[in-house]
């Protein structure tokens, strides 16, 4: 997590930077601020961020030196007015004693310029127990304390802890933000920039991991295989094409494939996402009924809401059945 941390900065996290910075300038930044995103990620780099613009003794505007003592201290990982609550590593929750510990200790005074900065990356990580702890402390906090706490947008924040705090939530960039910072950062086709980004939901960041060239060749390859299938109406090819570590990746491609056949059959045709395999989409359309096509697709969607939800699933055994649906209406 901390190499994501210190790697790069994105455009649209600005705004928000912006704001707690000023916030913090005219005397006003409230003690709890719960930042939210669409990836957890944006969250554990702004949060770096304005930690060490917090700490630095050398402020330069909206900027840290990144040479004083607070700066170097936060880089080195052992700034003493800096509390990173981790999870174990077992379990991946946050202990109850860490937690008491680490409230302990921000009862004393800051060691460096005053200010003391408890981070907690992710909101998912703390049980109830943590989060009345928590409560307690963030009811009456310690002068000069100030607590940030990471939360993705589709994880719901308990009631009475959420009214404590100060919410701000990162925008998703546009698509052209999204696609000009790709650019940048490596000159990928725009056709297949456009495609990433619509595959992750407009997210920058994953798009550009997707466009990574081992990885696009796997998406590329994938459909090749799919491809192959519905020629000779073997489906249970897949299988082991499927049934992977990136398990769910590939049935989300099959998801949206079968989307893109449905919206091909509706001639929807500025609505679909995988432009570059208009072929393998126009073959789908022709070759199952709205219907059919339908039915896979809802079969799949479910069958990945399983594998996500149901714990102890037979992997294989589901996909298999899958397959062999997919088989039948395919003959």
């Amino acid at each position: 997590m901390v190499k994501k941390m210190q790697t790069g900065w994105y455009p649209w996290l600005n705004l928000v930077y912006k704001n707690i910075i000023n916030n913090y300038q005219k005397n006003k930044l409230h003690h709890t601020i719960i930042i939210e995103s669409y990836n957890i990620n944006n969250t554990y780099k702004i949060i770096w961020a304005i930690s060490k613009w917090i700490l630095c003794n050398q402020k330069n505007g909206i900027k840290y030196c990144g040479k004083c003592t607070g700066c170097s201290l936060i880089k080195n990982k052992n700034h003493p007015d800096f509390y990173i609550f981790l999870p174990n590593k077992k379990n991946n929750i946050l202990e109850i004693e860490k937690i008491k510990n680490i409230l302990n200790n921000i009862q004393n005074t800051a060691q460096q310029n005053n200010n003391k900065i408890l981070w907690i990356p992710n909101y998912n990580l703390l049980t109830i127990f943590g989060i009345n702890i928590l409560l307690k402390i963030i009811e009456e906090p310690p002068k000069n304390t100030f607590f940030f706490i990471g939360n993705n947008y589709n994880k719901k924040i308990e009631m009475t802890f959420k009214s404590r705090c100060l919410l701000y939530r990162i925008p998703k960039p546009s698509e052209k933000i999204g696609l000009l910072w790709i650019k940048k950062k490596n000159n990928f086709k725009t056709k297949n920039c456009l495609i990433a980004l619509q595959i992750h939901n407009y997210d920058p960041e994953l798009a550009y991991i997707a466009l990574n060239k081992k990885n696009w060749n796997k998406r590329i390859n994938f459909y090749k295989n799919i491809n192959i299938s519905i020629n000779i109406n073997n489906f249970f090819i897949l299988l082991p094409k499927i049934n992977t570590d990136n398990i769910f990746i590939k049935i989300y491609w099959i998801i949206l494939l079968l989307m893109d056949g449905l919206k091909y059959k509706k001639k929807l045709f500025f609505h679909l996402i995988n432009i570059d395999q208009i072929d393998l989409i126009k073959k789908i359309s022709k070759k199952y009924s709205y219907i059919h096509l339908n039915n896979i697709l809802k079969s799949w969607i479910k069958c990945r809401y399983q594998l996500i939800n149901i714990k102890n699933i037979n992997f294989e055994l589901l996909i298999l059945k899958q397959l062999f649906k997919w088989k039948i209406l395919n003959s």
